[in-house]
């Protein structure tokens, strides 16, 4: 049976497209290179943010895979203002 990790993006300057990641979600994408360093991974997905990528490059080097971008990941604006249904 496979094991599916979700990760979320590192901290980010921004929610745009294009939004790199700050000081502090560099050292979060290390983070995860350091939790991930003895666990068997095939494949590694990310939505082609530059901050989704950008968070599973180190991981993605240090196991010699390659980042597989699906644009299906991005996030999704599901409103753009609040919920009158709260």
């Amino acid at each position: 049976m496979s094991t599916l990790y979700l990760i979320r993006h590192c901290s980010a300057s921004g929610q745009e497209p294009d939004a790199p990641l700050t000081e502090a979600g560099h050292e979060q994408a290390h983070l995860l290179l350091d939790f991930f360093r003895e666990i068997p991974i095939d494949r590694i997905l990310s939505s082609d943010y530059t901050r989704a990528v950008a968070s599973v490059t180190p991981l993605a080097e240090a196991h010699q895979l390659p980042i597989e971008r699906e644009p299906l990941l991005r996030e999704r604006i599901l409103s753009d203002g609040p919920s009158k249904t709260g």
